[in-house]
């Protein structure tokens, strides 16, 4: 059977229950309850929780409807278990005891303050002072465990985060607008800060933004700690035309002279996409960000693996993301540090390369209708009636740290700052595109983003009035973490015919 859960990521119990399966990694099917618009009063769901509540989980005839027991059964079910929820007896005891105190007086203490200082101004009233000031005694008192706890520890159950951090940061999540008097409390405001940086709970933030901080615009946190945006340089290419920007893939004389491409860096913005991850879509933006939590577990090195038995998991992907009726799966690539003196006229093993820090689109109007052609020179002819698009599906192998892909938004890159990169192989030649330089355009990138995420990219689209080819790079970020692990990660080439 399949876990179920039910929810509205916007609320404090249903937050938790979202990072939280998140951080275990335990897989599971989504059911999105709309709470502002009474969802949880539906008869369709009452039939599952009878008090109305949020959120909800189903497994089989299993029904749970508290958010510790779920994230508690999230982590039992998991297969080989997970540190999030430690099995060690005394260690287990110590979370669980933390989950019992969050449920019966820390998320009692701080929702007075979500209550008064953010949804009653969201109503248009005022914060009850009477009802603050009754409270503030009993929340200094709660907070003064917690102190005695994360003053001498990182995490509220020792050096790992566990389900009970989530837990309890859950009622405090938007503690600067709650009002919460934590000027006292070093050791807890450095907690909830580090719980900001999970990428788990990062990835929760722009939903909760958007239904109770509606006049916010972006998050003031991203998930490295660095704001809402950071500056890097990005390399651009110049339009020397008339003259052809090429690489050789080959040694030749051929290559002696030529214009190459990324030879015009600029520093830009490239801001946190989490506040928005739900809002970009392939169609109009370029990209967008999705869930995808692969079953295959064996070595990504191994090409022939990967193609027989990870293929068809994007292949179900994108005909359920896309509703595309055909989906080929042509070529991938693993991507990591270890490749980067790899020149580029090694053609051995091609699916091994280092992240490219190049802004670029992996297709052009022309080269897109001909790449169909040359893999599928039979059916060719009635596949480019139907709409084709090429997607790229990015995937980490594991939470990106360094070297993070950023996206230029599709909505502020028009179709003349695209020119011509010839690709010269010894057997046939191809074309990218490459971007120049605009203070217009609008870069986008998910820190922290882990291996239960895909970026889907579109680098081709045969349809009209959609977005068709998005600039995109891999990038130094200068907030990254001296010891950061390096960035691996697999790009899947793939064309959707609808």
């Amino acid at each position: 059977m399949v876990l179920k859960i039910y929810l509205d990521p916007c609320t404090i119990n249903c937050r938790k229950v979202l990072a939280g399966v998140d951080l275990i990694g335990t897989d599971f099917e989504l059911v999105n309850i709309d709470y502002f618009n009474g969802g949880h009063k539906d008869p369709s769901f009452t039939k599952i929780n009878p008090c109305a509540t949020v959120p909800a989980a189903t497994d089989g005839d299993l029904v749970l409807t508290e958010s510790n027991a779920i994230m508690q059964y999230a982590a039992d079910i998991k297969q080989g278990g997970s540190s999030a929820y430690p099995v060690d007896p005394k260690r287990r005891a110590d979370v669980n005891r933390w989950l019992l105190w969050e449920a019966s007086v820390w998320f009692p203490s701080c929702y007075v303050y979500i209550v008064q200082n953010v949804v009653q101004e969201l109503l248009g009233g005022k914060p009850d002072q009477a009802a603050l000031s009754a409270e503030e005694p009993n929340f200094h008192k709660l907070a003064k465990v917690l102190e005695m706890t994360l003053s001498k520890q990182k995490w509220i159950a020792g050096d790992e985060v566990t389900i009970a951090d989530l837990a309890i940061a859950a009622p405090m999540h938007l503690w600067k607008e709650q009002k919460l008097p934590l000027e006292n409390y070093p050791g807890v405001t450095r907690w909830i800060q580090e719980v900001e940086k999970l990428p788990c709970w990062q990835k929760t933030q722009g939903a909760v933004e958007k239904a109770l901080l509606p006049n916010k615009k972006q998050s003031t946190t991203g998930a490295n700690g660095s704001g809402g945006s950071v500056k890097a340089t990005l390399n651009y290419t110049k339009d020397v035309s008339p003259q052809l920007t090429e690489i050789y893939f080959y040694e030749t004389e051929k290559s002696k002279g030529i214009h190459e491409p990324g030879d015009s860096a600029h520093e830009v913005d490239i801001h946190d996409g989490w506040s928005r991850a739900d809002d970009f879509h392939v169609d109009k933006h370029g990209f967008s960000l999705n869930d995808f939590r692969a079953k295959y577990s064996k070595a990504w090195d191994e090409d022939e693996t990967v193609r027989r038995e990870f293929y068809p998991e994007i292949v179900e992907f994108l005909k359920k993301t896309l509703g595309a009726k055909e989906v080929l799966v042509f070529d991938h690539t693993i991507r990591t540090k270890k490749n980067v003196a790899k020149p580029l006229t090694d053609q051995k093993n091609t699916s091994q390369r280092a992240p490219v820090q190049l802004v670029h689109c992996d297709y052009t109007a022309e080269s897109g209708p001909k790449r169909i052609t040359q893999l599928l020179p039979d059916r060719a002819p009635e596949l480019l009636k139907r709409r084709h698009a090429f997607l790229n599906v990015w995937k980490p192998l594991h939470a990106v740290e360094e070297n993070p892909l950023a996206m230029c938004d599709v909505t502020s890159s028009p179709p003349e700052d695209f020119f011509k990169l010839h690709l010269r192989y010894h057997d046939r030649d191809g074309e990218n595109y490459l971007l120049r330089y605009s203070p217009e355009h609008k870069w986008y990138y998910f820190p922290g983003m882990d291996e239960g995420k895909v970026i889907l990219l579109k680098t081709f689209d045969s349809e009209e009035g959609v977005a068709k080819f998005v600039g995109h790079s891999a990038f130094a970020d200068p907030t990254s973490k001296s010891d950061a692990r390096p960035r691996e990660s697999i790009e899947i080439r793939t064309i959707a015919f609808f």
